[in-house]
């Protein structure tokens, strides 16, 4: 069962919105208010970090996160 949580993504860093998380069809993400620069994300989503190696959780962070949605 998906477990969609919104968030603004100009304030918190998870990895769903992080270009080194392979998801390249975006499909944990979706736009809930994107000019307010919120949005919504499967939070129990998996899937590979590119910078790591390692299999990460959506709603994991680190320090090498950068964001691949155009933030307002």
């Amino acid at each position: 069962m998906n477990k969609m949580s919104s968030i603004n993504i100009k304030s918190l860093k998870k990895c769903a919105f992080c270009k080194y998380w392979y998801d390249p069809t975006n499909s944990a993400i979706q736009p809930h208010l994107p000019n307010a620069n919120v949005w919504k994300y499967d939070m129990n989503a998996k899937q590979m970090c590119l910078k790591t190696n390692r299999e990460m959780k959506a709603s994991s962070g680190c320090g090498r996160y950068e964001c691949k949605v155009e933030i307002m």
